[in-house]
C-alpha cells in the first residue's frame, strides 16, 4: 500500500459500507468495481438518465436497485455516493447530495469551474461531509514513491517536471464539449498529470499557456483542443505540460520526467509486465529502476482511503479545498491561452 495508507481488514460480520452510484458509464463501472474489490463495500443503487443503462450497470456491480433520477438514490439509504457523470451535470448532483447530508467521492475533478467548486467546498465544510475528488494517481505506488523521493531530497531540489498527455476521444462525447466538460485543461490536463505533479512540487503561483484547435467546426467543441502550459511553483520549480485531443494512433506518450539539482527520474523503465516502474538517474551514480506491482489498482487504493475517511471523518488525499486548486489552475491555463499573458494565481485560491 502507498506510504501513509493501509489495508483495512474487515472483522467477520462487520457491515459493508453502502455506496450508491450516480452515473452508469465506463468510469462508474470501473470505480464501482474498485469499491467491490476492497471487500469493504457494496453497491446499493445506481442512477442514470437512461434506465436501461442504470439497470445494466447495477447488474454488473451486483446490485438490484436502479433509478432514472439521481435524487432517488437516497431511497437506498447509502453511506456515501459515487458520482461519475459529465462535469456540468456533476455540479448539480454534488450540491444535491451534499445538501441531503451524504459523503461523496466525485469521480471527476471537483467541479466544472471555480465558482461551482467554491460552493462545494462550503457545503462540505458546513455539513462536515467527506468529499474526495477522483485523482487516483495520488494513490499510485510509483507516484507516491516520487513524492517521498522529493520530500527526502534524495536527488536534490526539484527543478523541472515535463509531462505530455495525448488522447483521441470520440468527438461526439461529452469530453469534447466545452459546455459539458468545462474544457480540456480541466478534463484532461488536470488528470494527466497536473494534479499529481502539483501534489509533488507544491503550491503553483504562475501560469502561462498557448492553445488552439484544428479542424473542428462544431461551436461547442472544446476551446483548447491542444494546449501547452508552463506552471511556476512557489519553490522555484516549473512544470512544462502539454496535452492534446489529437493523439495519433500508435504514438506513445513520452515518459513523465522530473529534473533535480542532483539528477533526475522518469516514470517508466524496464519492468515486468505486471509492474510499473520509475527510473532514478543520479548525477553521481548508475541508473536505478524501482518497480511497483500494478495490482491492486490505484482506484482500489483510493476506494480504501475513501472508506477509511468515512470511518475516521478525516480527509483522504484529494479533499475539496485542495481539489479546488486544480480547478483554479485549469481556469488560469484557459485564461492565459486566451489572453496571451502570464496569469498570477491568487494565494487564497492555491493554499
Amino acid at each position: 500500500m502507498p506510504t501513509g495508507s493501509h489495508y483495512f481488514c474487515m472483522d467477520e460480520g462487520m457491515t459493508k459500507k453502502r455506496i450508491a452510484v450516480a452515473g452508469a458509464g465506463k468510469m462508474a463501472r470501473s470505480r464501482g468495481r474498485a469499491f467491490l474489490e476492497t471487500g469493504r463495500a457494496q453497491i446499493c443503487a445506481v442512477a442514470s438518465r437512461r434506465l436501461d443503462a442504470a439497470a445494466a450497470c447495477a447488474a454488473e456491480l451486483g446490485c438490484d436497485v436502479w433509478f432514472d433520477d439521481t435524487r432517488r438514490l437516497a431511497e437506498a439509504h447509502p453511506d456515501a455516493i459515487l458520482i461519475e457523470v459529465p462535469h456540468r451535470a456533476q455540479d448539480d448532483i454534488t450540491r444535491q447530495v451534499l445538501e441531503d447530508g451524504f459523503d461523496v467521492l466525485i469521480g471527476g475533478c471537483l467541479a466544472s469551474d471555480p465558482a461551482a467548486g467554491a460552493v462545494i467546498v462550503e457545503l462540505a465544510r458546513a455539513g462536515d461531509r467527506v468529499v474526495e475528488a477522483g485523482y487516483q494517481r495520488r494513490y499510485d505506488p510509483a507516484w507516491v514513491a516520487i513524492r517521498d523521493l522529493v520530500a527526502t531530497r534524495e536527488l536534490g531540489e526539484p527543478v523541472l517536471a515535463v509531462t505530455m498527455a495525448l488522447w483521441r476521444p470520440d468527438v461526439d462525447s461529452w469530453y469534447c464539449s466545452q459546455q459539458d466538460s468545462g474544457g480540456m485543461p480541466l478534463t484532461h490536463m488536470s488528470y494527466c498529470y497536473l494534479n499529481a505533479v502539483r501534489w509533488i512540487l507544491g503550491r503553483p503561483v504562475t501560469v502561462a499557456a498557448m492553445a488552439h484547435r484544428r479542424g473542428e467546426v462544431n461551436p461547442d467543441f472544446v476551446d483548447e483542443e491542444t494546449c501547452a502550459a508552463l506552471i511556476g511553483f512557489e519553490s522555484g520549480a516549473t512544470l512544462s505540460a502539454t496535452a492534446s485531443y489529437r493523439g495519433p494512433v500508435g504514438m506513445q506518450d513520452p515518459q513523465t520526467r522530473f529534473v533535480f539539482t542532483a539528477g533526475g527520474l522518469q516514470v517508466g523503465g524496464a519492468a515486468p509486465a505486471d509492474h510499473d516502474a520509475i527510473t532514478l538517474l543520479p548525477d553521481d551514480g548508475a541508473a536505478e529502476v524501482r518497480t511497483f506491482p500494478r495490482e491492486p489498482s490505484a482506484a482500489v487504493y483510493q476506494a480504501h482511503a475513501f472508506l477509511d475517511a468515512l470511518e475516521s471523518r478525516r480527509p483522504a488525499r484529494n479533499p475539496p479545498e485542495d481539489a479546488l486548486v486544480d480547478v483554479h489552475v485549469a481556469a488560469a491555463i484557459s485564461q492565459a491561452a486566451r489572453e496571451g499573458r502570464t496569469v498570477e494565481l491568487c494565494p487564497s485560491a492555491t493554499q
